[in-house]
């Protein structure tokens, strides 16, 4: 079995390994924003709603501020990619509505996010 070898700027996400790769460095995320980046991965292009985030990634009957929570989980994505809200090369924000990811991304594993109970 050959392993391929890795671009300098190619990004990998292993949702077996649960690691994030720019090349042969891993980019570090926590563990809601890596099932978030997964999620919206698994749906590349097609736009993934507020509330769909939240009942995939907390449950529907949660007592947290889920929105503040969507929110930082974006902002840590967007830090480790090292992508610009303003000018989108990976996650794509549609105001009111939701995230698209839109950036070139090999995912490998196939896995899917697990949903949490409070």
């Amino acid at each position: 079995m050959s392993e391929s070898v890795a671009q300098p700027d190619s990004l990998e996400l292993d949702t077996v390994r649960y690691e994030l790769r720019r090349g042969d460095r891993v980019l570090r995320l926590e563990k809601i924003p890596m099932e978030l980046l997964i999620l919206l991965a698994g749906r590349k292009d097609q736009l993934v709603g507020r509330r769909e985030i939240i009942e995939k990634l907390w449950g529907k009957d949660v007592f947290l501020d889920t929105e503040q929570g969507v929110n930082t989980a974006v902002r840590k994505i967007r830090l480790a990619l090292g992508d610009d809200p303003e000018n989108p090369k990976f996650l794509q924000t549609v105001v009111g509505k939701g995230y698209r990811f839109v950036g070139p991304l090999t995912v490998v594993g196939g896995g899917t996010p697990s949903t949490h109970t409070a």
